[in-house]
């Protein structure tokens, strides 16, 4: 990896680890309004989903606790972009260990969340030029592989 790529590299793990803190906190409160903290880190479809996801909880009365452990690393890297319209980005492959971070009905207390063991996210983090300027998170897909 070269120094160019490195760079990118970090900066797309910035904000990488940024959504994660912010999408546990979102989850810990889905009453707030999360709009303008997604915004600053995070681009469609990504974005949207999210979103979808914290009001789907705040409408049902569920609210996260505890802590989600994470070990990302980055796959790939491609600082090519092109006329033809595709745009900088970072791959993150990251462990996701939901197995702290339980999902309780905040009226009755009771644990609605089904176990599941540690699996593999792919995080697709993109440069956006101005005017955005900066690299936000458009894709998170949570594969069906464990680790």
């Amino acid at each position: 990896m070269d120094s160019d790529e490195a760079a990118a590299a970090d900066a797309a793990m910035a904000v990488y680890r940024d959504v994660t803190r912010l999408a546990q906190d979102a989850r810990r409160d889905p009453t707030q309004d999360w709009l303008p903290p997604y915004a600053q880190l995070t681009a469609d479809p990504y974005r949207s989903a999210e979103l979808l996801e914290i009001s789907a909880l705040r409408d049902r009365g569920i609210a996260h606790t505890g802590e989600v452990a994470h070990d990302p690393q980055v796959v790939a890297v491609d600082l090519a972009g092109g006329t033809d319209g595709t745009l900088r980005t970072v791959t993150i492959q990251d462990c996701v260990d939901t197995q702290d971070f339980p999902a309780t009905d905040q009226a009755t207390g009771d644990v609605v969340s089904a176990e599941r063991p540690p699996h593999v996210a792919v995080a697709t983090v993109v440069f956006y030029p101005p005017p955005e300027d900066r690299w936000l998170v458009a894709t998170v897909d949570v594969q069906d592989e464990t680790c």
